[in-house]
């Protein structure tokens, strides 16, 4: 007997839908949906995947009644197109994309290891791009360990807008914020996820909150090259990304892991950050505590710029502490903001 066909709906996942239909991956990137390429991406329902994409009512309507058509013989209203061959969505090239588009720069934020201040440097970068004009808006993808909330002093749960996106909360300098701890009852709640939860939630902050007009939507990352940062490089339009390492020999070598992973997924990083690079006491004494500095070794491999040597200042951690994060001033950082936006003015 033949097999019965069973129609398919918005609500199905994509990876179960070309495993039984392998005519539908065609029909699914001739509508502009590449995720049946992406290990995150096909294991999200057919609405959710045309959410992350943008797609209006119509447009989804359309795709769900060709997929139907395709499993049957029938005619579709697009031309199929062979699906990539072990790729997500692919990563914009600078100034490349669409010029239109609502947020003008998407730059991933990342390290492979931890405490190396990615979170700061993702805010101060934030801070002094706002102090230049920019309209900045950051995405905390670190879904179980978020800090940017409590850097901004950001209060209060998000709400929906009239289009049913949600509104992002923002912070005294005007930086759009959106952060897993907005959500909880307690900012030392835990949120116990498995991987594909947390993939979900950051998509979620991209795709369902109204960000608005934005120059630059920051994404400030976790450690590692897992779930969250395979997420950002395969399911975000991302444009560029920035490495953040110490001097320390350890952390670099963790931070290499990260940058093979950033060229394995075809991304482009645009700069290099080295935090912790020193402390300088009152008398101007200069003291490299981590050890010397590995920048220019990151430098080479990466092919990126340095884009700044950062320093260790008690008076940061003081104010981050207390949400006044917007109150902080350094040189350092402001030649930081300045060497990022020319480094991506010349790459375009």
């Amino acid at each position: 007997m033949p097999e019965t066909l069973q129609t398919i709906t918005p609500d199905m996942v994509i990876h179960d839908v070309v495993t039984k239909y392998p005519a539908t991956v065609k029909i699914f990137h001739g509508h502009g949906l590449p995720c049946t390429a992406c290990s995150v991406g096909a294991r999200e329902s057919i609405a959710g995947g045309a959410r992350t994409h943008r797609f209006s009512p119509e447009k989804l309507d359309l795709l769900v009644k060709d997929l139907n058509a395709v499993i049957k013989g029938e005619p579709v209203s697009v031309a199929p197109k062979k699906a990539p061959v072990g790729r997500g969505i692919p990563i914009n090239v600078l100034g490349g994309g669409d010029a239109n588009r609502p947020i003008k720069q998407v730059i991933a934020i990342m390290s492979g290891k931890g405490g190396v201040g990615k979170s700061l440097v993702t805010g101060l970068l934030a801070v002094s791009l706002r102090r230049q004009g920019q309209r900045v808006g950051i995405l905390d993808g670190d879904i179980t360990g978020p800090s940017i909330a409590r850097m901004f002093g950001t209060t209060g749960h998000p709400t929906k807008t009239a289009n049913g996106g949600i509104e992002p909360l923002k912070s005294k300098g005007g930086v759009k914020v959106m952060s897993m701890n907005m959500f909880l009852e307690n900012e030392s709640d835990p949120v116990v996820w498995r991987g594909p939860m947390v993939s979900s939630a950051i998509k979620q902050f991209y795709s369902d909150v109204d960000w608005g007009q934005l120059d630059y939507l920051l994404v400030d990352l976790p450690p590692g090259t897992s779930d969250a940062p395979m997420t950002v490089m395969q399911a975000l339009p991302v444009d560029g990304v920035v490495i953040v390492s110490s001097p320390q020999m350890l952390a670099t070598m963790v931070v290499m892991k990260c940058v093979h992973m950033v060229r394995h997924l075809k991304g482009t990083i645009v700069g290099v950050v080295e935090n912790m690079s020193y402390f300088e006491t009152p008398n101007n004494e200069r003291y490299e505590i981590f050890g010397p500095s590995n920048a220019t070794e990151l430098v080479s491999v990466t092919g990126a710029p340095l884009l700044g040597q950062l320093p260790i200042d008690p008076a940061l951690t003081s104010l981050c502490d207390s949400g006044r994060v917007e109150e902080y001033y350094s040189e350092a950082y402001e030649a930081l903001a300045a060497n990022f936006v020319n480094t991506l003015k010349i790459k375009r």
